[in-house]
C-alpha cells in the first residue's frame, strides 16, 4: 500500500468490477492521505481493524462505510476525536460519516463517544447486532441521517438527538428507529418539529406519547408509526407537508377524524402509500371517512366499512352444524359413501330417527358394511 500515500478516497463498493473478499488489512491506517474509505463487498469478512480511527490511527479517516459479513465489535477507539496536528484545522480528520449497516453479526455494544461528536454527519448502524441502552446525552449538533433500526438496541429514544431546546434547528434529514423492539419511552416533542426531516420511522418499537397538534415537518416525505405507542390525532399541521408520500398509521393509537386536506399532498400516484387501518374495517377513526382522500379510505382495493361496529360481538355459526361429528350417522355415511364410491355409483342412504347419534367412526364402519346397489331407506 506504500504506493498509494496520495489517495484521498478509496471506494471498493458492491459496484466495483472486481469481486473483492477476504479481511479489511489494518494497514489501510497507514495511508496517510486517506480520508473516506468505501467497503462494501458481500465478501468482506473479518473483523474492524481498531488502527482506522481514533486519537492513535495513523491517518485522518472522516468517512467510513463497511458492509459485508463483518462480525467482532465496533472498536471504542472509533469515536475517539483526534488531536489536530500542528497547521490543520480543527475539523481536519474529525469523523464525518460512520456507516456499519448490513453487518448482521457485528455485535457488542456502542461506545457513548460516538453520540457527541460535534462533526459526524451520518451515523447508520441499521441490521446489526448491536446492543447496550442509548445514553441520554446526546450532542450531535451536525447530524443530519441517523439509522438504528433493526438492532438489538434499548432504552429510550434520547430528547436531544433532535436538536438542544433553544440551540439552532437541527439539521437531522432522517431518523430511523423501527424495528427496535426493546426501544420504549416518550417520543421528544422537538422531534415532530424538524424543518429539514425527511423520514421518521417508528416502526415496530414501543415508543409512546401523543401526537402534537402544531407538529410541523414541511419536508417530510415518510412517515412510519405503524405497531407504535404513539396515540392521538392526525395533525393539521401535516398540510404544510406537500412532499409526503408514504403515510402508514395502521396498529397505533391514532384516531380521530381522518382530514380532508391528506387529499392535496402527495400519497396518490406510482411509490406512494396512505395506509391507516390493516383491514377493511375503520378502527380508530371516526366515521364517515371522506371520500375525497381514496388512497387513504381503501384497503386493498377495498373501501374501509364504516358500518363495522366493533363493539357487538360476532354472530354465532348456524345452529345444527358444528362440523363433521355433528352430522347424523346417515348422513355421515352418506357421505363416505359418495366420496368412496364416486359420483357415478349407487348410493345408500341410512336414516336412524330414533337411533341415538354415532360416532364418526362407527358411521365410517356403516358405510364400508354397506353394498353398492339402489337406494334403500333403512328405519
Amino acid at each position: 500500500l506504500k504506493g498509494l500515500v496520495e489517495l484521498d478516497r478509496l471506494d471498493l463498493g458492491k459496484d466495483s468490477s472486481s469481486s473483492i473478499s477476504g479481511t479489511i488489512p489494518g494497514s489501510l491506517a497507514t495511508v496517510g492521505n486517506l480520508r473516506d474509505l468505501t467497503l462494501t463487498a458481500k465478501r468482506l469478512s473479518g473483523t474492524l481493524p481498531a488502527e482506522l480511527l481514533g486519537a492513535d490511527a495513523k491517518g485522518r479517516l472522516e468517512e467510513l462505510k463497511v458492509t459485508g459479513r463483518i462480525s467482532g465489535t465496533v472498536p471504542a477507539s472509533y469515536c475517539e476525536s483526534p488531536s489536530p496536528k500542528q497547521g490543520e484545522s480543527k475539523e481536519y480528520g474529525m469523523l464525518q460519516d460512520l456507516e456499519l449497516g448490513d453487518n448482521e453479526h457485528l455485535s457488542g455494544t456502542l461506545s457513548w463517544s460516538c453520540f457527541t461528536q460535534q462533526y459526524l454527519e451520518e451515523l447508520r448502524l441499521d441490521s446489526t447486532a448491536l446492543s447496550g441502552t442509548l445514553p441520554q446525552f446526546v450532542d450531535l449538533p451536525r447530524i443530519e441521517e441517523v439509522d438504528l433500526s433493526e438492532t438489538k438496541l434499548s432504552g429510550t429514544v434520547p430528547g436531544r438527538l433532535c436538536g438542544k431546546p433553544g440551540a439552532d434547528p437541527s439539521p437531522l434529514q432522517l431518523l430511523k428507529l423501527s424495528r427496535i423492539e426493546d426501544l420504549s419511552g416518550t417520543m421528544p416533542e422537538q422531534c415532530f418539529k424538524l424543518a429539514n426531516l425527511k423520514e421518521l420511522n417508528l416502526k415496530r418499537t414501543r415508543v409512546a406519547g401523543t401526537l402534537p397538534r402544531d407538529m410541523d415537518l414541511r419536508q417530510i416525505e415518510v412517515i412510519d408509526f405503524s405497531n407504535s405507542g404513539l396515540s392521538g390525532t392526525i395533525s393539521d399541521g401535516l398540510r404544510r407537508s406537500k412532499s409526503l408520500r408514504f403515510l402508514e398509521l395502521s396498529r397505533a393509537g391514532v384516531s380521530g377524524t381522518v382530514p380532508s386536506f391528506l387529499n392535496s399532498l402527495s400519497l396518490d400516484g406510482p411509490g406512494a402509500s396512505c395506509r391507516l387501518v390493516d383491514d377493511t374495517h375503520s378502527g380508530n377513526f371516526q366515521c364517515p371517512l371522506p371520500m375525497d382522500v381514496p388512497s387513504c379510505t381503501r384497503i386493498y382495493g377495498q373501501e374501509i366499512d364504516c358500518e363495522y361496529d366493533y363493539a357487538s360481538p360476532p354472530p354465532p355459526p348456524p345452529r345444527g352444524f358444528d362440523g363433521l361429528d355433528d352430522l347424523s350417522p346417515g348422513m355421515m355415511a352418506l357421505l363416505l359413501l359418495f366420496c368412496l364410491s364416486g359420483a357415478g355409483a349407487a348410493v345408500h342412504l341410512v336414516r336412524r330417527s330414533l337411533a341415538p347419534r354415532k360416532s364418526i367412526a362407527e358411521a365410517a364402519a356403516m358405510a364400508l358394511e354397506m353394498q353398492v346397489g339402489d337406494i334403500k331407506v333403512v328405519k
